[in-house]
């Protein structure tokens, strides 16, 4: 009991709020390094930010290929998580270039506002992805419910949204917060709201029903309002697993890599000098 109470008391104060992080070499290094490049991170994620790309252009080119509107990609919560998706690994991708090129990050005031931004999208798009993938796999598909123009491709990028972001996440080296949790539900309510206004503005679905998904169909607020908390539920639940999961991956790469091999990097120092590899 005094572990959790130490925990949350840890975990739940403010200033965390406020996105500072003591060791910034945790957002361009990954926890399995054992030296001070800033590439092979870099090419882990730009491998994902690819995918990422791949995965969007591969969707809009099916439905500009069909006979529905490709404006309806637009209302589908996957595909808003399709694309925090893209912008989270852009942002990774963009650290990691920046502190190649120009040398560890500055923390005289506080984190820079695109490490901090990436941070954000990364508290984002992890969770929700999951959340994406469980959904889908546990009401949308015995649904027969598509969000794709393809029944194959509906089903790999369910699946594949949530692989993509695990693999940001076991790469990574900065912690997940308790606190954080304020950013994915931030992002859930802005996505009810939207809702909430598609359905008030006689917005319907690509076949003409009055709703998005067909378990949040607003002419039934009730059963609509009961699925959304549950799923308000199931977010908080995701964001502990992702808090789990990046404890997890620490305490083996901890484990795995031998003390004397663990990065220690000095943020003051170049992490490469021109016309010499850094590798």
């Amino acid at each position: 009991m005094s572990a959790i109470k130490k925990f949350y008391k840890e975990e739940c104060q403010l200033h965390m709020i406020g996105l500072e992080h003591q060791k910034p070499s945790d957002f361009y290094l990954s926890v399995w390094q054992t030296t001070r490049s800033a590439v092979p991170l870099l090419i882990w994620r730009t491998l994902l930010f690819l995918t990422a790309l791949g995965i969007i252009i591969t969707s809009i080119t099916f439905y500009l290929l069909s006979p529905v509107s490709v404006g309806y990609w637009f209302i589908y919560l996957t595909h808003w998580g399709l694309l925090l998706m893209l912008l989270s690994t852009g942002f990774a991708v963009g650290v990691s270039a920046r502190c190649y090129f120009y040398g560890p990050i500055s923390t005289e005031y506080s984190l820079p506002w695109y490490v901090k931004t990436y941070w954000v999208l990364y508290n984002i798009s992890v969770p929700l992805a999951f959340l994406i993938t469980v959904f889908y796999w546990t009401i949308l598909y015995d649904a027969n419910f598509l969000e794709e123009m393809n029944r194959g491709l509906d089903i790999a990028i369910h699946g594949i949204n949530s692989l993509v972001m695990f693999l940001l996440l076991a790469s990574s080296a900065h912690s997940t917060r308790l606190v954080h949790l304020a950013h994915p539900l931030i992002l859930a309510a802005i996505y009810v709201i939207f809702g909430v206004i598609y359905f008030v503005a006689g917005g319907t679905d690509p076949y003409g029903n009055p709703y998005v998904y067909p378990v949040v169909d607003w002419t039934k607020p009730g059963t609509a309002c009961l699925v959304i908390f549950i799923t308000l539920i199931l977010l908080f639940c995701l964001h502990l697993v992702t808090m789990g999961l990046a404890a997890i991956r620490t305490s083996l790469a901890n484990k795995i890599l031998r003390p004397s091999e663990t990065v220690n990097a000095d943020e003051d120092l170049a992490l490469r000098n021109r016309g010499v590899s850094n590798v």
